[in-house]
């Protein structure tokens, strides 16, 4: 059993911590929980990191504090692109931690050339000669691009492949692809203001064997001024969350087609907040009912997050 000095020091930082986090601590795991990855089986963890300004912007030392944080409460998965590989790679050289993290890269680029290039590029600067997720993000072209990253994966490039997107347009082709059981990973936007992937995309992804990494958990904080001035309601404890960003978290983690949610902070003491909604209970489906009756509530009474 650890104390909470232990735990500030676990988590790498002396900022304030959750109760939940606190409290799971002390009992016999310090690690967010995890799924498995349907097409291996490989456990990943249900929380990870969006592509923050800080890994953009090139500050290693923030990026550090982050992912150190992430790595020690159990997390592993990082949404990177160009601007954000650089750093990564870094951090990765400096504590040795190729293997710590899972990292899912963006491919913007259409043709093959490109596509390829790109990924080649990738290896050199994360340091890994096999990527771990190469998602598609430019999906004009897909029958061409998806054959050029299915190759790759063949040749021991990258382990999983999948596709990263926002548009609903594209829900109908990329679920074609999921029922031929090549699709590894989709990344999609969901959350309780954001429920469209939830009517036939996530079904089709827990049916065929795909994982789900969902985003914009808080719809770029539009979510924070919604819930702002008002108290978590009592009944949040029955799933152990302890705080409004955790609602939406374990909101969108109960649903079992997910198997993690990415954040963006540059904010440590934000980061272990949100890391937490990984420990603990989950609400079950009349309880999640019961959440986005309440966040629809606060809609009705005169707020638009849009």
């Amino acid at each position: 059993m650890i104390n909470r000095r232990e735990f500030l020091k676990l988590t790498g930082t002396t900022l304030a911590v959750t109760p939940l986090a606190f409290s799971l601590a002390k009992g016999e795991s310090a690690h967010i929980a995890t799924r498995p990855i349907p097409s291996s089986g490989e456990p990943l963890p249900l929380v990870g990191f969006g592509q923050s300004s800080a890994f953009r912007n090139g500050d290693l030392p923030l990026s550090s504090s982050l992912l150190d944080t992430m790595i020690k409460m159990g997390g592993r998965f990082v949404d990177t692109a160009a601007k954000g590989q650089k750093t990564l790679g870094q951090y990765m050289e400096n504590r040795n931690a190729h293997q710590q993290l899972f990292l899912g890269t963006n491919v913007f680029s259409s043709t093959k050339a490109d596509i390829l290039m790109d990924i080649d590029q990738a290896r050199r600067v994360q340091g890994k000669n096999t990527l771990d997720l190469v998602l598609l993000r430019n999906l004009d072209g897909l029958d061409q691009q998806w054959k050029t990253v299915l190759d790759a994966k063949q040749a021991g490039l990258t382990h999983y492949v999948g596709f990263a997107m926002s548009r609903s347009s594209y829900y109908e082709p990329i679920m074609k692809l999921m029922r031929t059981g090549s699709v590894d990973f989709v990344q999609v936007n969901y959350s309780m203001l954001e429920l469209q992937a939830a009517e036939k995309l996530l079904p089709t992804a827990h049916d065929h064997g795909v994982a789900i990494v969902t985003n914009r958990p808080f719809i770029n904080g539009k979510y924070f001024r919604l819930i702002s001035g008002r108290a978590l309601p009592e009944w949040a404890q029955e799933f152990d969350c302890d705080s409004w960003a955790q609602f939406s978290l374990k909101f969108i983690l109960a649903n079992p087609a997910v198997n993690c949610v990415l954040t963006e902070t540059t904010k440590t003491r934000h980061a272990v907040d949100n890391l937490s909604a990984g420990f603990g209970r989950l609400p079950s489906e009349p309880t999640r009912q019961r959440m986005l009756g309440l966040i629809t509530s606060f809609i009705t009474d005169g707020f638009s997050p849009r």
